[in-house]
């Protein structure tokens, strides 16, 4: 693997390593998930698991985060409210993911929560034309997904 990372010319390495973080994070949402419907399915509450999930998160990553954070407390005022916003509204779908894998069945829910890219493909197209570009191959390869998840709800149903 590293002979393979070694001959990728010098401006393709952000582009593997941005893959290969999103392989790590599907892996680690893909496992999550899982251990969220086995919590969520016996004697503990969903809102007590995302609490508990939430909180182990905030400590791993205030410890892998605490270097920059001097840095980052000279940033606009603005930038801290979109962060919060962020963290409210990150913290209200891990929230409701749990609830959903105490309703319906992993098998369900977890396709269905994975189109969450979507809402951010469509939210790049209107706000974030000048920095990234979602063109037709893209809008298709969404329609693909979407239209997994409907095969995947419709036979579970």
């Amino acid at each position: 693997m590293s002979a393979f990372i070694g001959s990728i010319r010098a401006g393709q390495r952000p582009v593997l390593l941005g893959i290969l973080a999103t392989v790590f994070a599907t892996v680690c949402y893909g496992v999550a998930q899982f251990l969220a419907r086995k919590l969520v399915t016996g004697e503990t509450p969903a809102l007590v698991v995302t609490t508990f999930s939430l909180v182990a998160g905030l400590v791993i990553l205030g410890v892998l985060s605490a270097h920059g954070v001097a840095q980052d407390r000279r940033a606009p005022k603005r930038d801290f409210l979109f962060i919060a916003l962020a963290g409210l509204l990150a913290a209200s779908g891990v929230s409701a993911l749990f609830y959903a894998l105490s309703l319906a069945p992993l098998v369900v829910v977890s396709p269905i929560a994975a189109v969450n890219p979507l809402v951010s493909l469509v939210l790049a197209h209107f706000f974030l034309r000048r920095l990234e570009k979602v063109t037709l191959r893209i809008w298709i390869g969404a329609g693909l997904v979407v239209a997994g998840v409907v095969l995947v709800a419709l036979g579970a149903s």
